[in-house]
C-alpha cells in the first residue's frame, strides 16, 4: 500500500493532514534540514493502511471556488491598530463567537522562536492569533481537534494558508455545515530555521518581550520589524531596512512547494480569503486612512453567510474591482519566483541569517574563479563549465572573475562567444581594470586558479601576476586546481622566478595538471604540489548532455570529426587516411579564434564555421572517430567514449597529452608526428572503455578528495604573510608610541 513517503518532497506543503489522519500515530512532523515541517514515517508502527497517501492534498487536490466577490473592509480603529491590515480576522472571529463557536489560528511560542496553530474561544484569547507571522506554522493536532468541535455541534472558523485549509478539508473527508474557513493570500512559507536565526540575531542577546512583523505603532499600515525587550527597550526597522523582508520577498527562503503553489491565484480553496488591500487609494482615496484596509474575497455560499454575519461590525464594507487590485498583490496571480541562489542561502545558514542572506541574494560568493575561462576556444569553456558545476554540486557558489590585460586593452573579439557561454549558466563579475581588480575581495570568500596554461611567461607578459592571485588579500584562501605550466620547465629571469615563488608560497593548496608540474613546483619553487586530472573529467557525459537539448544537426550517419587548432598538410593527410580506413566522411571544426586564417589551410571534409560550444560538443558526441591536435578535444573524445587519435604540438605543450594518456592507459593514441597515422594500426584498434572508465573514476575520486580538503582547510597564513602582518603591526605600534610621547611632551610643557 502506498504511503506518504511516495509523495514528492518538493511538492509537500507540511500541512499535517497525514499526521492527523494516521490511526496508529505512525507519522511524526519534523523539521527537515532547511527548517520546514515535513512528515516522517515511523516504520515499525506503520500498518500500511494507505490513509495518509489517500488524503494528501498533493495526491488528491481540491476543487476551488472561482469568481469571488471582492471587498475593502475596515474594523473599528482600535481593532485595526492591533491587526495587520483592516481587522477582518477579528470580525470573522466575533461572528463565530456570537454563534458560540471556536476559532483556530496561528500564534507565536512564548519565546517567539516558533509558530503553531491553536484555539480561541473569546476575544481575549484571540489576541495572540492576530497579526502576520511570516513563517510556517505547525498545525499540530488541530485538524483532529476541529473534527471533535464539529462533531460536538460547535461552529468552527479555521484560518491558515490555503494549503493548510486544503489539508483540513481532505482530513475531514466530508462537509460540515458549521465549518467556516478563511485563508490568507500567502507569499510563501518561510523556513522556521531561518526565522529563528533572524530573530536571535535581531535580538542581539536581549530577552524578547514581544515581536511583531506588522506593528502599526511606529510606521502605520506597513510591514516593519519591531521587537520589544524585557528591559523596556524597543528595536525597530521599516520594511525597506529589515533584512527579513529581503529574504522573504525575493523568494529566497520559501518551501520548495511554494514556488509551484496551486493556490496562488484568485480561485480559492476557502470560504473567505483575507489580504492587505494594497494601493486601494487608486480605487478610492477614502478607503485608505493609513490605519489598514483588508481585501476580502467572498468565495462560497458559506463565505457569504459568515461575511454577512460579520458585516454588522464593519466600519467600511465596499465592493472593489478584483482585477485592478490583483495588479498590486502578486500572489493572486501566480506563485513567487524561486531565487536562483536559494540553495546557497540554506547551505550557509549555519553562519547565521544575515550572512547567509548575502549568498541567497547572489551578492557574496564562496569561490572567485580565475583562469582562461574566457579564452576563445572550446576546451576553456568546457573546463570551467565542469569546474563550476562541481563547485555548485558541493554547495559552493562560484563567480567568474574577469581578468584584464596589463595595458587594459581588450582580449580578442571571439572571446565574447565563450563569455556568453559561461554567462548563460553562471555568474560573471563586472569588468575591472588592473588598477581596480582588488575590489573583488569584497564579495569573494576564497579564490581558485583553475586549469589550463596560466603559469607561463606569456601569461605574465599579458596580465602580470594575476594568475598567481597577486590581487587577492592576504587573509583570503587561495587554491590552485589542476593548474598548468604548459611546458616541462618554467624558464624566466631571476626576478620573475623570485616573484612567482613568493606568490606561490601564499597559496593554501596547489595541484597541477601535469606530472611535470609537480617537478617544477618542487625543483624550481621549493613548493609541494599534487598532480590532479584535468577538471573536464569531473563531469560525466550525462552532465555535458544537459547542454545539448534542442540541438539537431543534419550530419552523416558515420563521420570522422577533425578538431584541429594548427592545420598542416601532414595533419590533413592523416585525416584523409583515417577516414579512408574507417570508411567515414569528414567534418572539421577549426580553432575558434583563428578560424578565418586556418580555413584557408585546411581542405579535409566539410568545415563547420565557428560552432557554439554546445554544437562542438554535439559533433564530438555523435562522431565515429575523432582526430585532434587539441588536449581538450582528446579529453572530450574520451569522456564520450569515442575512437580517437591525438596529435601533439610541441609549441602548445606535449606533457598534457602524455599525462592523460598515461593516466588512462591510452599511450598508443598519442601521435608525435601526424604522418605516424598513415602506418599506425594501433589507432584503429577499439578502445576498451570499460577499463578506461575505472581509471577515470579513480582520477575523479582523487580530484574530488583533493578539492574537498582544499576547500575545507582553514586558511593558514604563510611565514611571509605573518612577517608582513607583523611588520605592519610593529609600524603601527611605533606610530602610536610616537603619538603618545608627543602628547605627553605637550602636557608636560
Amino acid at each position: 500500500m502506498e504511503n506518504i513517503a511516495k509523495v514528492d518532497t518538493h511538492l509537500c506543503t507540511g500541512c499535517g493532514a497525514c499526521y492527523n489522519k494516521c490511526p496508529v500515530n505512525a507519522i511524526e512532523m519534523k523539521e527537515n534540514g532547511e527548517g520546514f515541517i515535513a512528515p516522517s514515517i515511523i516504520e515499525d508502527k506503520c500498518i500500511e493502511c494507505g490513509l495518509c497517501y489517500k488524503i494528501c492534498p498533493v495526491i488528491k487536490p481540491l476543487e476551488k471556488n472561482k469568481n469571488p466577490d471582492a471587498y475593502a473592509v475596515w474594523a473599528d480603529a482600535e481593532t485595526r491598530l492591533k491587526s495587520s491590515s483592516g481587522g477582518m480576522f477579528t470580525l470573522l472571529a466575533r461572528a463565530i463567537f456570537d454563534m458560540g463557536g471556536v476559532v483556530c489560528g496561528a500564534r507565536y511560542t512564548d519565546d517567539y522562536m516558533g509558530v503553531y496553530h491553536t484555539w480561541a474561544t473569546s476575544l481575549e484569547e484571540l489576541s495572540p492569533l492576530r497579526g502576520s507571522k511570516y513563517v510556517q506554522s505547525d498545525t499540530g493536532k488541530t485538524y483532529r481537534e476541529a473534527k471533535e468541535h464539529l462533531d460536538s455541534g460547535k461552529a468552527v472558523l479555521y484560518t491558515g494558508c490555503p494549503c493548510q485549509i486544503a489539508g483540513l478539508y481532505n482530513y475531514l473527508g466530508k462537509s460540515y455545515a458549521q465549518l467556516y474557513t478563511a485563508d490568507l493570500v500567502c507569499h510563501g512559507q518561510n523556513s522556521i530555521r531561518a526565522y529563528r536565526s533572524f530573530v536571535t540575531e535581531y535580538a542581539g542577546g536581549k530577552e524578547i518581550e514581544k515581536f511583531d512583523f506588522r506593528d502599526k505603532k511606529f510606521y502605520g499600515w506597513s510591514t516593519p520589524t519591531v521587537m520589544y525587550f524585557k528591559d523596556g527597550t524597543v528595536k525597530k526597522s521599516p520594511w525597506n531596512d529589515s533584512r527579513w523582508y529581503e529574504g522573504f520577498l525575493k523568494g529566497i527562503m520559501y518551501r520548495e512547494s511554494c514556488y509551484k503553489c496551486p493556490y496562488a491565484n484568485d480561485s480559492r480553496v476557502s470560504d473567505i480569503t483575507m489580504a492587505d488591500c494594497w494601493q486601494v487609494h487608486r480605487i478610492n482615496p477614502d478607503y485608505d486612512d493609513r490605519r489598514g484596509t483588508s481585501l476580502v474575497l467572498v468565495n462560497s455560499k458559506k463565505g457569504k453567510k459568515i461575511f454577512a454575519l460579520a458585516q454588522k461590525y464593519m466600519e467600511l464594507c465596499e465592493k472593489v474591482p478584483l482585477e485592478e487590485l490583483k495588479k498590486y498583490n502578486g500572489q493572486l496571480n501566480k506563485p513567487a519566483a524561486r531565487s536562483p541562489y536559494r540553495e546557497y542561502f540554506f547551505s550557509h545558514l549555519d553562519k547565521g541569517y544575515h550572512k547567509a542572506l548575502w549568498y541567497g541574494k547572489g551578492m557574496r560568493f564562496d569561490v572567485g574563479i580565475v583562469g582562461w575561462w574566457f579564452a576563445s576556444n572550446y576546451g576553456s569553456s568546457l573546463t570551467y563549465y565542469a569546474l563550476a558545476k562541481i563547485l555548485i554540486s558541493m554547495g559552493k557558489l562560484p563567480i567568474f572573475i574577469r581578468i584584464p590585460k596589463l595595458d587594459n586593452t581588450q582580449w580578442d573579439k571571439d572571446a565574447q562567444q565563450t563569455i556568453d557561454f559561461i554567462g548563460k549558466r553562471f555568474r560573471i563579475a563586472n569588468y575591472r581594470d588592473i588598477g581596480h581588480l582588488k575590489e573583488v575581495n569584497v564579495f569573494c570568500d576564497s579564490f581558485m586558479v583553475g586549469s589550463d596554461q596560466m603559469w607561463t611567461p606569456l601569461a605574465i607578459h599579458l596580465s602580470g601576476y594575476t594568475f598567481f592571485l597577486d590581487f587577492v588579500d592576504l587573509n583570503k584562501k587561495k587554491i590552485a586546481f589542476s593548474t598548468s605550466f604548459g611546458q616541462d620547465k618554467f624558464e624566466a629571469d631571476s626576478k620573475t622566478l623570485s616573484t612567482v615563488k613568493d606568490y606561490l608560497k601564499r597559496f593554501d593548496a596547489i595541484s597541477v595538471r601535469e606530472y611535470t608540474g609537480v617537478d617544477i613546483c618542487k625543483n624550481t619553487f621549493d613548493i609541494e604540489a599534487e598532480q590532479i586530472i584535468d577538471p573536464v573529467f569531473l563531469c560525466s557525459s550525462e552532465q555535458y548532455d544537459e547542454m545539448l537539448d534542442g540541438i539537431e544537426k543534419r550530419l552523416p550517419k558515420k563521420y570522422l570529426l577533425c578538431y584541429i587548432l594548427d592545420p598542416t598538410p601532414e595533419k590533413e593527410a592523416a585525416a584523409k587516411n583515417i577516414a579512408k580506413k574507417e570508411g567515414l566522411e569528414i567534418i572539421s571544426v577549426l580553432s575558434m579564434r583563428d578560424y578565418d586564417e586556418n580555413a584557408k589551410k585546411w581542405n579535409a571534409g566539410k568545415n563547420m564555421p565557428k560552432p557554439s560550444t554546445e554544437e562542438f560538443l554535439y559533433y564530438v558526441k555523435n562522431c565515429s572517430y575523432l582526430l585532434t591536435d587539441s588536449h581538450h578535444g582528446a579529453c572530450m573524445g574520451i569522456i564520450y567514449k569515442r575512437q580517437y587519435a591525438a596529435i601533439t604540438n610541441a609549441s602548445r605543450g606535449v606533457t598534457r597529452f602524455e599525462t592523460v594518456a598515461k593516466a588512462f592507459g591510452l599511450e598508443d593514441r598519442v601521435l608525435y608526428d601526424p604522418l605516424d597515422a598513415l602506418n599506425n594500426s594501433a589507432i584503429h584498434n577499439p578502445i576498451d572503455y570499460e577499463r578506461v572508465a575505472g581509471a577515470i573514476e579513480r582520477e575523479r575520486a582523487n580530484a574530488m578528495r583533493w578539492l574537498e580538503n582544499a576547500l575545507a582547510m582553514p586558511t593558514v597564513p604563510s611565514k611571509e604573510t605573518v612577517n608582513t602582518l607583523e611588520a605592519r603591526v610593529n609600524a603601527l605600534e611605533r606610530c602610536l608610541d610616537n603619538t603618545i610621547r608627543d602628547y605627553e611632551r605637550r602636557i608636560n610643557k
